[in-house]
């Protein structure tokens, strides 16, 4: 519970309830005080790992001619004191804010506010509130030929700050701003925007530092990691994707957490494995060479030239891309690789593979890594590869 109070040297004139956390009973009991006029809180979508929420209420302040002592106070709610602002709108010409002060062992502060005349003041007073937030989820339906895809967006609030706000104006910054009503310990869904007919792509992803390379002699089965690639700029959040069937209806396909995609970007969303390719990667040779040593023979730095074949085959029965990303550590040139690639650091080759159905590929790696410090060597050094 918050209050405001406004308080006269030696006479008591008005008291203003002011506060954002004023329980409905409170308001009820105290007519003559003036109501809350409109509340505003703002989630920043961008940082949903904040304790913190911005509300902003506008109030209207009867002011006296003279120096006026506003008191605001609250009580089972968390409010940052550092953050709390007033500001003027009406009159800002006539009013001055002299002072805040903050009462020892108190949930409150008292503002000095000097009014060149008495008048009606609307004021927007701001602060950051604790224990309600947003979160972003995702509804994503594709079509039966997944080729394009409904995506729906909602704003999950969740309200445990100790306040009920009966009408609030929502801004994120992802959509116009809605109004809504949000009560203590109450979580509210609600759905800010939805986009039809989103082209996707969809990607089979297999990544040679998580994936094991001769699925043979795994114990289990070996599935390669599904998504479709969309073009849409997207929050972090959470998403469940379905596949529209022939019975005029849905399918779950999977459920993964969108990581933030800012426009133009592409992002990929998980469905599930794939059994139905099969990717295998060989070491075939490995040749030192331009090999230093120190005086007592021992080798201390070398150069080393690799080569490796990687086999795919589409078991399927419709053509696929398979993404195939490959990471070579530490400084390294290439001497033959069979496929166009793109390099996404200085160390990781991307591949962009299109398999026909019952189609097998064979990409040819041949590189030569380059100054690779014998064991003893790097630790004496403390080079890390």
């Amino acid at each position: 519970m918050a209050t405001i109070k406004m308080i006269k040297p030696g006479l008591l004139i008005i008291m203003i309830v002011l506060g954002a956390f004023l329980l409905a009973q409170a308001r009820t009991s105290l007519v003559s005080l003036p109501s809350r006029q409109h509340v505003d809180i703002r989630i920043n979508l961008n940082n949903l790992d904040q304790t913190t929420t911005l509300v902003q209420e506008k109030r209207t302040l009867t002011l006296k001619k003279g120096i006026n002592k506003i008191d605001f106070s609250w009580q089972n709610v968390m409010i940052d004191p550092s953050s709390i602002t007033l500001t003027t709108l009406s009159n800002p010409d006539k009013i001055t804010l002299l002072s805040v002060s903050y009462p020892p062992n108190e949930a409150a502060l008292i503002w000095d506010i000097h009014s060149q005349t008495d008048l009606e003041e609307q004021v927007i007073l701001s602060y950051l509130l604790s224990n309600i937030d947003g979160m972003v989820t995702y509804k994503a339906i594709a079509d039966t030929k997944e080729t394009r895809i409904d995506l729906k967006t909602f704003l999950v609030l969740r309200n445990f700050s100790g306040e009920n706000f009966n009408n609030v104006a929502t801004h994120t910054n992802s959509s116009k701003p809605f109004n809504t009503r949000i009560h203590n310990l109450e979580t509210k869904r609600i759905l800010v925007s939805q986009k039809q007919n989103i082209p996707i792509k969809k990607i089979y992803t297999w990544n040679a530092s998580e994936m094991p390379h001769e699925p043979e002699k795994s114990n289990t089965a070996v599935g390669i990691p599904t998504s479709y690639e969309i073009n849409v700029p997207l929050f972090k959040g959470k998403t469940r994707v379905f596949q529209q069937d022939n019975k005029n209806s849905t399918i779950f396909l999977g459920e993964d957490m969108a990581n933030f995609t800012p426009k133009g970007d592409k992002a990929n969303l998980h469905i599930g494995d794939s059994r139905d390719i099969i990717v295998t990667q060989h070491r075939l040779d490995t040749k030192r060479t331009n090999i230093q040593r120190n005086t007592k023979g021992h080798i201390q730095v070398y150069d080393e030239i690799i080569k490796d074949k990687i086999t795919m085959e589409n078991l399927k029965d419709r053509p696929v891309i398979l993404s195939l990303i490959e990471t070579i550590p530490g400084q390294w040139n290439p001497v033959h690789i069979s496929m166009d690639y793109e390099l996404e650091n200085h160390k990781t080759l991307k591949f962009s593979i299109k398999l026909l159905p019952k189609e097998k590929k064979t990409l040819n790696m041949h590189f030569k890594v380059l100054n690779i410090f014998s064991q003893k060597f790097a630790q004496f050094n403390r080079v890390m590869n």
